[in-house]
């Protein structure tokens, strides 16, 4: 029977992350793997089916797998027991252990595939805290990728728009936020930060496309300002991708697609020898595009990891990637001339736009285990990027003779330092684990901004040199203080170090010091095995442009919070639909407004936004499933009148779904939609976006020495704008500017084959 703690002193010994265990006890651990390609399995949930006090009750004796797969319960009695593993995605097994004091009592477990079944699948604290927010890896592969940017669809209720030619980090949307290009919403890959401080395009701008989307092992998803383990950008929320550990056989893989994009992808790995493995991944990419002017877009990625074993307690693991693109862009397309007649939908005001980047990283990771219940990682990473960005958004409103072109430029690099220590505890009967991390990361990036006709120079605008440094500490405790209830508190403590100095211009130089205090809580209630409670509050931050932090005129919050909260539930009905409903709220420190003369950001404000999220996975039989997400938001200007204070171009209602076919002959599919609501367009509601409703569709066929597959994106060929911004702009011939949709339109029916062979 669970009994409270009754002296200051047990919760004292709680909070530090003793270990307290009876004589008479003892702990098991082993490690869980896929049964196909014996790859680790993080966050399947390993349970002793006896110490469970009734059916369906959350279980003291129940842990979920680490990024590993490696589990370890503690405290148990020398016995016999029935041993209960499950995942999202495998069959449950269930084994029978003896477990004997003094004993090693380790085990290796396996699991079978079997991606559609939900029958096995309890709801849980244990369940919902790793299962909410992991990205689908089947959705992943079953949905059209072009680029890895394209893995960010399969977040519920994340919409992407690409508005420069493929070549640059799309905007993103989630949760009534327009998070430009990373504004509010923060990416890793491999724990290296993807968003970028005060970037030559955008604050927080984030490029995903040095990735290669057949690398990503493992993904994962955060929505709100609730995990004390991310920092800067993680407002709205955060995603999260982890390269495989190793490859298992090697790939060649050849696609070709409409508008003359071929693509070219080998992964390769190298024989295991004295606990060492390796691997390396290269594509190749082209694409014309559907517009008139051709867009010529190439991009190259590379891509290796080095993994060894230096101890028996020390792991390494090295990885490397680089990537380089360039494209020309057909631009932001004012919608007045298109309905005119005077433009072709598909045609450019200004072909020269444009662009190229680059981007290498590299990061050595160690893991070593300290004694039975601890672990502690460190890493060290660099990241080099450079970027170049031709964009004409108002023609000839600023220059009537030359035009309004400009260029974005930027030369970064990244240092960084991450450590985090984990360890499991169990005292008495509750469960304990902890998280303490350190991180460090420096951005040094040099930018600018040129006025240019046709990529000719005209003039130097903006030239600027920066060190920005983000020192951080926090502390997560999972705590599972009762069989039905389950806490996390999360404290995070964040410094930040500014420099700036502007090169044309010495009075605009300046330094800042900022400091940041951001607590975090999770609340799970377990009403049955087949219904959650959870209830999450705490607070978040992004930084705001350098230029901004150490103005003189015009002061800015350097670091404005925001609070968060949310009230959800997950839920079975039968043994064949899962829901989730969350309803949360959002005060937003500030908000930004693009500006379109100069590509710069302006600050409009505080924000309130309140929403949900809903969803539904039903299972119609052994082989299809079918699933539908619902997102709504409405937001507001909390200073501005009630007349003038909606947030433009803010999603409101959006929905994703489809159905996804598995049949154990190795045929897949998937068909899907995406609908995007209107959007007011100006803070008075008085114009709105259009909305549009697309459907994608995959076919492919699983053999164990080949695969093959058919995409298409916009399978009904519907017309629909892809980015939509309503702004001033100037034509040739206008007396005055006018204000006007400028859109880029997006894709239409697009098919693509694709043939991987496996050896």
């Amino acid at each position: 029977m669970y009994k409270p703690f009754s002296r200051l002193g047990s919760a004292v010994i709680l909070l530090c992350g003793m270990t307290v265990n009876a004589q008479t006890t003892t702990q098991i651990r082993g490690i869980v793997t896929d049964n196909t390609d014996q790859k680790h399995i993080p966050g399947a949930t390993v349970v002793i089916v006896e110490t469970g006090l009734h059916a369906g009750s959350a279980n003291i004796h129940g842990v979920v797998t680490g990024e590993t797969g490696e589990f370890t319960i503690a405290n148990v009695a020398s016995g016999e027991y029935m041993l209960k593993v499950t995942s999202t995605g495998y069959e449950a097994l269930t084994k029978k252990i003896k477990v004997i004091a003094g004993n090693g009592n380790t085990y290796n477990i396996s699991l079978k595939p079997d991606l559609l079944n939900l029958s096995e699948i309890t709801v849980s604290a244990a369940t919902t805290r790793p299962g909410e927010n992991k990205m689908d890896l089947l959705a992943m592969q079953l949905q059209p990728v072009k680029s890895a940017q394209d893995l960010l669809r399969t977040v519920p209720g994340l919409f992407i728009a690409q508005h420069a030619g493929g070549g640059k980090a799309e905007q993103i949307f989630v949760r009534g936020t327009d998070n430009d290009h990373g504004t509010d919403f923060a990416i890793f890959f491999d724990d290296i930060p993807v968003n970028m401080p005060s970037h030559a395009h955008g604050q927080g701008y984030a490029d995903m496309h040095f990735m290669i989307p057949e690398v990503v092992g493992r993904a994962s998803f955060f929505k709100g300002p609730y995990d004390a383990g991310l920092g800067d950008f993680s407002i709205s929320g955060a995603a999260q991708f982890q390269s495989l550990y190793k490859l298992d056989r090697n790939v060649a893989k050849v696609e070709y697609g409409r508008y003359n994009s071929p693509r070219g992808l080998v992964m390769l790995h190298s024989p295991e020898w004295r606990n060492q493995n390796a691997y390396i991944a290269a594509d190749y990419s082209y694409n014309d595009g559907y517009f008139i002017h051709k867009l010529h877009f190439k991009r190259l990625n590379l891509f290796g990891r080095y993994n060894v074993q230096l101890s028996p307690a020390t792991d390494l693991s090295v990885t490397a990637s680089g990537f380089n693109s360039s494209w020309d862009a057909s631009g932001q397309l004012p919608l007045r001339a298109i309905n005119a007649g005077k433009l072709n939908r598909y045609g450019s005001i200004d072909p020269s736009e444009g662009g190229s980047t680059s981007r290498v990283n590299l990061s050595i990771k160690t893991s070593t285990k300290l004694g039975t219940n601890g672990t502690f990682n460190n890493m060290l990473y660099y990241t080099k990027n450079n970027f170049s960005l031709y964009s004409d958004f108002t023609f000839f409103m600023t220059d009537t003779i030359h035009g309004d072109e400009i260029r974005q430029w930027e030369a970064r690099d990244l240092f960084g330092y991450k450590g985090t220590y984990k360890r499991f505890d169990s005292i008495g009967h509750t469960a304990l684990q902890t998280e303490v991390g350190l991180t460090t990361r420096t951005d040094l990036p040099d930018n600018g901004r040129d006025h240019v006709e046709q990529r000719v120079l005209l003039s130097v605008d903006a030239v600027n040199t920066a060190q920005i440094t983000n020192y951080s500490f926090y502390i997560k405790e999972n705590w599972q203080f009762h069989p039905r209830w389950h806490m996390q508190l999360g404290l995070r403590n964040d410094l930040f170090d500014f420099n700036f100095q502007d090169k044309l211009d010495k009075s605009n130089d300046g330094s800042k010091v900022v400091y940041r205090f951001n607590p975090k809580l999770h609340l799970y209630y377990d009403m049955s095995g087949n219904v959650t409670l959870y209830a999450k509050a705490g607070t978040g931050f992004h930084s705001n442009f350098i230029q901004a932090v150490v103005s003189k005129e015009q002061p800015a919050n350097p670091v404005p919070t925001s609070y968060g909260g949310d009230l959800g539930t997950n839920f079975k009905i039968g043994q064949r639909a899962l829901f989730s409903i969350t309803g949360w709220m959002l005060y937003v420190g500030s908000e930004y407004r693009f500006v379109a003369d100069d590509g710069s950001f302006e600050e409009i404000g505080n924000a309130r936004k309140i929403g949900m999220d809903a969803s539904i996975r039903y299972q119609l039989s052994n082989a299809l499933w079918a699933d539908v997400n619902l997102n709504y938001a409405h937001g507001v200007l909390r200073d501005a009148p009630k007349d003038a204070n909606q947030l433009p171009l803010h999603p409101k209602w959006n929905s994703t779904g489809g159905l996804t076919y598995r049949h154990p002959s190795g045929l897949n599919a998937s068909l899907r939609y995406r609908y995007m609501g209107e959007r007011p367009a100006t803070e008075d509601g008085s114009v709105q976006s259009a909305s549009y409703f697309i459907t994608d569709a995959v076919v492919k066929f699983t053999h164990p020495r080949y695969e093959i597959g058919i995409y298409a994106e916009n399978l009904f060929n519907t017309q629909w704008a892809e980015a939509q911004f309503y702004d001033e702009s100037k034509l040739k011939g206008e007396a005055e500017p006018v204000y006007d949709f400028h859109i880029t339109p997006g894709t239409p029916l697009f098919i693509k084959g694709s043939l991987s062979v496996y050896f």
